[in-house]
């Protein structure tokens, strides 16, 4: 409404004949009324920046909270990448046709070296192994590893498993369904084998897996701990 009213005004003394100092105060009104207009027009621009600059720092804020439950996320997912490395999926072999326990631990030993986990010389320290102690643990379970000695020929912790559906002899009438080939580095070898007896200290669960066609079931289980 001040605005209309100084625009009626300066229309009135623009077209009155009130002289040359008439006419210099109707510019003069004009000017101030040029002037309200053009600073109205800024803050209105000026507030509507000030929105956009709000609303794209609100947008940054909520980037940056969702990159960091990203990262959050990814850090639980590096742990569970480590473990996935321990046990591959191309290191679980099932349905595996019946063989002697010798085979069945040069076959683990074999999986371990071709995983890079172990140098060759590693398959005759689990063979060496089993002939000192038997590495069968009960609940058609073997877990056969290297003799101390062979800690220089590991390379890398690993993990590998041999599905036999009939079982291998392991001796006093012990039949393994899971043949578990392991390599522990340093002193992860006794944490390795914890995992294994925690994870598989269920009958019905171990029978489930001696059956299972799943690979993705047997590394659950086994890197769960």
């Amino acid at each position: 409404m001040k605005i209309m009213a100084a625009s009626n005004l300066i229309t009135v003394v623009m077209t009155q004949e009130i002289g040359f100092s008439g006419r210099v105060l109707g510019a003069m009104i004009f000017i101030v009324f040029s002037f309200l207009v053009a600073a109205l027009f800024i803050k209105r621009k000026r507030e509507k920046s000030t929105e956009k600059i709000l609303e794209s720092e609100k947008e940054q804020e909520l980037k940056e909270k969702n990159s960091s439950s990203s990262e959050e996320v990814l850090g639980v997912n590096e742990d569970e990448k480590e473990n996935n490395e321990i046990l591959k999926k191309e290191n679980i072999l099932l349905g595996l046709k019946n063989v002697d326990k010798e085979e069945a631990i040069k076959m683990a030993g074999q999986l371990l070296v071709d995983g890079m986990y172990v140098e060759e010389e590693y398959i005759q320290a689990m063979l060496e192994r089993e002939e000192l102690v038997s590495t069968y643990i009960g609940n058609g379970i073997a877990i056969p590893h290297g003799v101390g000695s062979s800690k220089d020929k590991i390379k890398k912790s690993g993990i590998v498993v041999l599905q036999f559906p009939e079982g291998v002899d392991f001796g006093d009438d012990n039949k393994a369904y899971l043949v578990l080939g392991i390599a522990g580095k340093g002193d992860e070898h006794l944490k390795i084998l914890s995992n294994i007896a925690t994870s598989l200290e269920d009958k019905e669960r171990v029978e489930k897996l001696v059956k299972t066609k799943d690979v993705d079931s047997i590394q659950k289980i086994l890197i769960s701990n």
